[in-house]
This record gives C-alpha cells, structure tokens and sequence, in this order.
C-alpha cells in the first residue's frame, strides 16, 4: 500500500466515522491526533520527537480543510 493509499484509507475511515456512526468530528480528530503523538512518542528518539513536534507546529499554514460538505 502507497502512502497516498494509506492517507486514503484514514480519509475514509473518517469520513464514516462521523457521516455514517455520527460522531463528532472534533473528538475523532482528537482520538487521531492523540493516538499519532503516541506513535511518535514510542518510535522516535527524544531528539527526533521533539522534531517532529517542531514540524508538525511550524507547517500548520499548509494544512488544508478537507473537502467534503457533509462533515460540517
């Protein structure tokens, strides 16, 4: 599976989450965001996760909205 493949997937998985099981689309992306920082946190050297935070910060101008209606 690509990259692309597999950010598709989480898309997915997503979107049913809150338009089909009706959750809120705050706390899933809580729940994601939690569970990433916990990867991060596992895999990665202190140095490399301190990093990663660092990036994640400083590239959130380049962050997109997604593009589907029926989230709102």
């Amino acid at each position: 599976m690509t990259v692309e493949e597999l950010y598709r997937k989480f898309e997915k998985l997503t979107v049913d989450m809150v338009v089909e099981e009706k959750h809120d689309i705050l706390e899933c992306a809580a729940m994601m965001m939690a569970q990433a920082m916990r990867i991060y946190k596992t895999a990665l050297s202190p140095e490399d996760y301190e990093a990663m935070i660092k990036t994640i910060l400083e590239s959130k101008v380049d962050i997109t909205e997604m593009e589907s209606p029926t989230l709102q």
